[in-house]
């Protein structure tokens, strides 16, 4: 919390400071492009891409934009087991994570007349964004019955954590531009998101020779809602960081 206020008064004074240097008219124009990232000054990491956000402006005062962020992150280690049955026996097996998310917000925005610098909008845009994940885990057993062995059962997640979600922000800013193609800014909305999480598949698979086991009995246990069925949720939101673009 203190950072975000050190920010934000370290932004505003950034903006008077330029807003009273000169009276030259610094906003863009028709066809203008824009891209922007996330500037947090006192992190340490000041220079922040979540997702990437486009412009293009319809008119000095009218502006379509475009919200894409992609990620995918993939996980793969070595899992040695040391054998109870037999001293120094091990076993090796892979554990291995695949994820990937998407997310997708086209809007609209409307700007006013503002100052020479500074340029407040309001605006509406949907958000739509997925999640899907496979995480493959062995782990190591020792076999008794007639089949005295050491083995690998392997647990596989399907869509562990994974969601597909629809919403819609009203949203008001502005922004300060700092130089002629380079400018500060702020935004704010309220809105809701719809959140149906994906069924989530766990199977267990064994060795053909490992002996039969007798499936235990099914729990149905008490639902999650961050993570099973379907959540709503409604009202404003705020992204702490500044937003630094420029016109292209």
């Amino acid at each position: 919390m203190k950072k975000t206020i050190t920010t934000s008064a370290l932004f505003l004074s950034v903006c008077t400071l330029t807003m009273a240097q000169d009276a030259s008219d610094f906003k863009p124009a028709a066809k203008a492009n824009n891209l922007e990232l996330n500037f947090v000054p006192l992190n340490g990491k000041p220079i922040q891409l979540t997702y990437i956000r486009y412009r293009r402006f319809l008119s000095e005062s009218t502006a379509f934009r475009l919200g894409i962020g992609l990620s995918y992150s993939s996980t793969k280690a070595d899992s040695v087991f040391n054998s109870n049955l037999t001293a120094g026996t091990t076993v090796s097996e892979d554990y291995k994570k695949r994820q990937f998310g998407w997310n997708i917000r086209p809007g609209y925005e409307k700007h006013f007349a503002g100052t020479n610098r500074l340029s407040p909008y309001i605006g509406a845009e949907l958000d739509l964004a997925g999640q899907s994940s496979k995480e493959v885990t062995p782990t190591g057993l020792d076999a008794g019955g007639t089949t005295d062995q050491f083995v690998i059962q392997t647990d596989k997640n399907k869509n562990k954590g994974g969601f597909f979600r629809v919403g819609a922000n009203v949203v008001a800013g502005f922004d300060c531009y700092i130089t002629k193609h380079l400018y500060l800014g702020t935004e704010f909305g309220f809105g809701f998101q719809m959140v149906k999480y994906s069924d989530h598949k766990m199977t267990t698979t064994y060795p053909s020779t490992y002996p039969a086991v007798t499936p235990p009995a099914v729990d149905p246990g008490n639902p999650d809602p961050s993570s099973q069925g379907r959540e709503v949720n409604f009202g404003p939101n705020f992204n702490s960081a500044i937003r630094l673009g420029y016109i292209f």
